[in-house]
């Protein structure tokens, strides 16, 4: 019962990771909304990161967070939301990998619609958020180093979206453990 519940919570906070850390648009700029949701979440110390990362939200303006947002990622090599080309240079070993995140995603009985590459990170989260426990732990091995190093880098860089990558590994590393951890309660 413990397990469901903290599982719940977990899924909420990765779809709306998912949305935070898409291209900036006016449609989900609805800051109260946004505030709403991460009241909801338990963890107190990852539910005050989201509320940091709002507040940078609330004090630009959606063009500024769209310039940021491009800067950040999509004009560094090191710092872009397509985890596995964060681990892989070799573009046919990296070709291999998304072939097997796709082929994690169909097993799992779900088929991105998207446009986007498969390790593309809000793809992930929401993929997270609606996969079994078995999916998402083959998917996280794969990106789990990739999203921390994504985090290292905009640590470095003192980016606002550190808080949500910072996030992001606090609660991905718990789902990916948490099978492990309710086979632990039963021998103990």
């Amino acid at each position: 019962m413990v397990l469901e519940v903290k599982t719940m919570v977990d899924k909420k906070m990765l779809q709306l990771l998912s949305i935070l850390l898409q291209y900036p648009k006016n449609s989900w700029l609805k800051i109260d909304e946004l505030r709403q949701l991460a009241s909801e979440l338990e963890h107190l110390p990852m539910r005050e990161r989201v509320h940091s990362f709002l507040d940078y939200l609330e004090h630009n303006t959606c063009e500024e967070l769209a310039e940021f947002y491009v800067s950040t990622f999509d004009f560094s090599e090191h710092c872009n939301l397509y985890i596995t080309s964060l681990l892989c240079p070799d573009d046919q070993k990296r070709g291999q990998v998304l072939a097997d995140l796709k082929g994690i995603y169909r097993q799992s009985g779900l088929e991105a619609d998207s446009e986007e590459l498969p390790d593309y990170l809000p793809m992930l989260l929401e993929f997270l958020a609606i996969a079994n426990q078995e999916s998402c732990k083959q998917v996280l091995e794969i990106v789990n180093p990739g999203i921390e190093k994504l985090w290292q880098q905009l640590l470095e860089k003192r980016s606002p979206y550190a808080a949500l990558l910072e996030v992001c590994v606090g609660f991905t590393v718990p789902i990916a453990c948490a099978e492990t951890t309710h086979r632990g309660e039963g021998i103990s």
